[in-house]
C-alpha cells in the first residue's frame, strides 16, 4: 500500500512538471508569434516584400502549430476556426506582398491582429 502512495506521488509530480512544461511552451510560442506580427506590420507598412513574406511564412508555420494544439486539445472549437482563420491570413499576406498589394497586406495583418485577441478574449492564461 505504501509503495502504491508513492508511486502515485510521483506519477502526480510528473504530470504536474508536463503541464507546466506545456504551458511554458505555448507562452513562448504565443511571445513569438505577437513578436513576429509586430514584425510584420512594420515591414508592411516599410513595404518590405522580402522582410513581410518571411515574418508571413513564419506566422503561417506558427499558426498550423496553433492548430494542431487547439485541434489535441479537443475542447476548443472556436480557437481551432481562429488559428485556421490566422492560416488563411497569413496565405493573403503572402500573395498580396508577392504581387506589391501592400494596402491589401496590410488589411490582412490589421484582420490578423484582430483574430489574435478574439482569441485572446477567450483563451489566454492569466
Amino acid at each position: 500500500m505504501r509503495k502504491a502512495l508513492v508511486v502515485i506521488g510521483l506519477l502526480s509530480a510528473l504530470v504536474g512538471v508536463v503541464q507546466a512544461a506545456t504551458a511554458e511552451l505555448d507562452f513562448d510560442l504565443m511571445q513569438n508569434i505577437e513578436d513576429t506580427n509586430k514584425s510584420l506590420s512594420s515591414n508592411i507598412a516599410l513595404k518590405d516584400a522580402k522582410g513581410s513574406s518571411a515574418d508571413a511564412r513564419e506566422l503561417h508555420r506558427m499558426f498550423t502549430e496553433v492548430e494542431s494544439h487547439f485541434v489535441n486539445r479537443g475542447d476548443a472549437p472556436d480557437a481551432v476556426d481562429l488559428s485556421r482563420k490566422s492560416l488563411g491570413l497569413t496565405q493573403d499576406i503572402q500573395q498580396a506582398v508577392g504581387s506589391g498589394q501592400f494596402d491589401a497586406a496590410s488589411e490582412a495583418a490589421a484582420g490578423l491582429s484582430r483574430t489574435c485577441r478574439a482569441c485572446h478574449t477567450f483563451y489566454k492564461k492569466s
